[in-house]
């Protein structure tokens, strides 16, 4: 616990169990009663991370006179980073959910906080930063910014598309029937298997990203108890893949979208950029079954380029970016959203610079593939 000498009557200090229903209540006149993280289950999983040093990296609460007044949110794990003499495994976190008293802004408290959660990580990263609040501290404290990961899109079924999302699917070029080959169905899956093949392609492949070991594959993929999350290996030994579908719930069980999480090739040079046909033919069998299953799009994000010609020879289009892009093919928000969401960035700050190009950060690296709306019973919605 720490004490700021100007502010005595404010404490920092490292979330506990104990601390459960004072942070809920703060989540809820804070972020809103819909909030996902004021329900334990799915709080407690996100906030458990991974890692060797995960009960030592953990939320950080501000109390002011003993009463939760801010929350620096901090997810453990394990990062893979590249240094001149070779590869090295750092303890880390990524940063979700950032909230300090409005009467008590402008006081330094809230970057107070931050400093903290610099102290206890070696490696930080975030994603879907704001740009107007949060991603200028993040960018004074050191830490490099990626304006918008590379969100791939494909159409499952060109006419469904269009009927939803409008003309601007049209620019979604039509998968062939039978093009992506024989369906081929979700497997039960062995985190150790996931593990090895991780760490015999993509950390030999020497790139920026969380270590993805047995640990990580089970919490965040197999023990998730908001979605639901599918792993595809391929028989033929080319790599795996992990998924979702999310279904549209207006209207409700109409179709939905194959959400694309991690796609991991068995071999090293795949990474690289080297091109994959047999990873490419069993990404299309995916593919097939999403359709199958009722699927009438599919969608990837990565910081890295390294799969951009895998997935546009599989048929995505890639996204543009920046002023003047247009409205993207597909809506990056599928179920709840406004039609007007930013891209989603990614941060890092490490020991040495991180190439966002030779870097694999996700879309579920960070908080922004976990459940945001829960119904009255606790149930997910989307």
């Amino acid at each position: 616990m720490t004490t700021d000498p100007a502010h005595p009557n404010v404490t920092l200090r490292l979330y506990s169990d104990s601390d459960w229903e004072s942070v809920r209540s703060f989540v809820l006149s804070r972020w809103g009663s819909g909030h996902s993280m004021a329900d334990r289950r799915l709080f407690d999983w996100q906030f458990r991370g991974f890692g060797p040093v995960k009960e030592v990296i953990r939320p950080i609460l501000l109390l002011l006179d003993g009463t939760v007044a801010g929350f620096r949110g901090l997810i453990p794990g394990l990062y893979q980073v590249p240094f001149p003499e070779g590869m090295r495994l750092l303890p880390g976190a990524s940063l979700a959910m950032w909230m300090l008293l409005p009467e008590l802004r402008g006081l330094g408290l809230g970057r107070a906080m931050h400093a903290e959660a610099e102290r206890l990580c070696p490696v930080l990263t975030g994603a879907g930063s704001n740009p107007r609040t949060s991603v200028p501290i993040y960018l004074e404290n050191g830490f490099q910014l990626l304006e918008a990961m590379n969100r791939f899109t494909a159409a499952l079924d060109s006419a469904s598309c269009r009927e939803r999302f409008g003309e601007r699917a049209s620019l979604l070029p039509a998968l062939p029937p039978g093009g992506t080959g024989e369906p081929l169905c979700p497997s039960g899956a062995d985190p150790a298997f996931l593990a090895a093949v991780w760490k015999s392609s993509a950390y030999g492949a020497g790139f920026f990203s969380l270590f993805r070991d047995e640990e990580f594959w089970r919490w965040r993929i197999l023990e998730s108890p908001g979605f639901r999350y599918h792993v595809f290996v391929d028989p033929d030994g080319s790599g795996f893949l992990t998924a979702r579908t999310e279904r549209f719930v207006d209207p409700p069980g109409e179709g939905g979208v194959l959400r694309l999480i991690d796609l991991v090739p068995a071999n090293p040079l795949t990474w690289n950029g080297a091109e994959d046909p047999g990873f490419r033919r069993f990404l299309g069998r995916g593919l097939a079954w999403a359709r199958e299953s009722g699927c009438i799009a599919a969608d990837y994000h990565c910081s890295g380029g390294m799969f951009n010609d895998l997935l546009q020879r599989a048929g995505f289009v890639l996204e543009a970016q920046g002023p003047g892009a247009g409205p993207p093919p597909l809506p990056r928000v599928f179920n709840g959203g406004l039609g007007d969401e930013r891209p989603i960035n990614a941060l890092a700050r490490a020991p040495v610079p991180v190439s966002f190009e030779r870097s694999c950060m996700v879309k579920s690296d960070n908080d922004m593939d976990r459940p945001r709306r829960l119904d009255d019973n606790g149930q997910v919605v989307y």
